[in-house]
């Protein structure tokens, strides 16, 4: 072989790696991409997480193999697989993520905002730890796009990864919220814990007033909230005629649906409280409208999943609109209207604000005798307690009560769900 042949033969070895042919060796590199992209943005977010900064040097390491590696991509949809138009976004990611391996080491440990008007500091680590989760999502993302040669399944899959890693950051703080409570408060439930009464502002007894309270406030906002909010629900969609009216009063729904709870806290202590007093009654006149809202566009959903020809049928037979909606659209409406009615009573129940300035007192209210008494309640009793951490040792009682709440909550949203798979109706 003649000198001169060497650097040909040279070339040809080399670009054999990265031609169109050589499939093993691209699909290993496509494997190799995602899964690399994807330990990088889960070292970014357990750096974020737990406060902990890798290293300039771990960084830059990180950021220069999925730049080189995408410098390939860009390479191989320009040569070889000619989509020159569609390459664009692989070209802008990778320059972005050359500019960050030499810029994300050159930032100072505490960036001050003051020149913002804020007083406050971002630390490098989290301008670090969010740039390598985003890096890493887009990289594993956008590595779809050349390995399905940038065709309609390409988005596909970058979608279903994107949607993927959603569920995954929304679980996380769920889950960690969930064990923490269930973690530190399971070891302070006793019977004399449920059945006591509160004492010494909390720091001894029990929460039975706080349970008897909530338990009383959630019934009645359920006689209050249902009926008022099926009612409406009927008269939206199967009685009113579509137009202006309904358009407002639709409107109005979702506008009181949207409403902050404090906001119903301070129609409560306008309206109600001068008539009934602080009393749970009131609680529950408040909390009734705070609910609503959930009724009616859950009992809504539930009437318009029905469909129209089995009305027509109930007609054809002689019925009345009010019998085909009482014994052919309500029975299977019912367990979409009591799955959004259950949903919103757990919503309800956990709510503090609404019953803070109506129903509740922190000290003197036991077990109510009548509607115009005041109560206790697990969410305005675990807010008090949470001002005295530190001051008092009710830490225990404190995770105690919201282990409390929180198992009435999810038992609520867990009939929710039976309920709504028991009875479901497929049409």
């Amino acid at each position: 072989m003649r000198l001169k042949e060497i650097p040909k033969s040279l070339k040809s070895s080399f670009m054999g790696y990265f031609s169109k042919e050589n499939f093993e060796f691209i699909k290993l590199l496509y494997l190799i991409s995602i899964i690399f992209c994807s330990i990088v943005a889960i070292i970014g977010f357990f750096s974020l997480a737990f406060s902990i900064y890798f290293g300039d040097n771990v960084v830059r390491f990180l950021l220069l193999v999925i730049a080189l590696i995408f410098t390939y991509f860009v390479y191989y949809s320009f040569f070889v697989l000619k989509k020159r138009k569609q390459m664009i976004g692989l070209t802008i990611f990778t320059i972005i993520v050359y500019l960050l391996v030499y810029l994300l080491p050159l930032f100072p440990p505490k960036y001050g905002l003051r020149d913002y008007d804020v007083d406050a500091s971002i630390l490098k680590f989290v301008i670090v730890s969010i740039s390598l989760v985003i890096v890493g999502v887009m990289g594993s993302s956008l590595t779809f796009r050349p390995r399905y040669r940038f065709t309609s399944k390409s988005k596909e899959k970058s979608a279903y990864y994107i949607l993927i890693v959603s569920i995954l950051l929304v679980l996380y703080p769920l889950i960690i919220l969930i064990s923490s409570i269930v973690t530190k408060g399971v070891g302070g439930i006793s019977w004399d814990f449920l059945t006591m009464d509160v004492r010494k502002l909390g720091t001894e007894g029990g929460i039975y007033p706080c349970i008897v309270g909530s338990i009383f406030l959630m019934i009645g906002t359920a006689i209050v909230a249902i009926p008022l909010g099926v009612g409406c629900a009927i008269y939206l969609q199967e009685y009113a005629r579509k137009g202006l009216i309904t358009r407002i009063i639709s409107i109005c729904v979702d506008i009181l649906q949207g409403t902050p709870s404090i906001v119903h806290a301070l129609f409560g202590l306008a309206f109600f409280v001068p008539i009934f007093g602080i009393s749970l009654l009131t609680g529950i006149l408040t909390l009734g409208f705070l609910t609503l809202p959930i009724v009616i566009r859950s009992s809504e959903e539930a009437f318009r999943s029905v469909p129209q020809n089995i009305r027509e049928g109930a007609y054809a037979v002689g019925a009345t609109k009010w019998q085909a909606i009482r014994t052919v659209v309500l029975p299977p409406a019912l367990p979409g209207i009591i799955t959004g009615s259950v949903l919103g009573l757990g919503r309800a129940v956990g709510e503090t604000a609404p019953i803070m300035f109506t129903a509740v007192y922190f000290f003197g209210a036991g077990v109510p005798n009548s509607l115009l008494d005041p109560i206790h309640a697990l969410p305005y009793h675990l807010h008090e307690l949470t001002k005295l951490i530190g001051y008092k040792e009710v830490t225990q009682n404190a995770w105690a009560t919201a282990f409390v709440l929180l198992a009435i909550v999810l038992g609520m949203n867990a009939i929710a769900i039976i309920i709504r798979e028991r009875f479901r109706v497929e049409f």
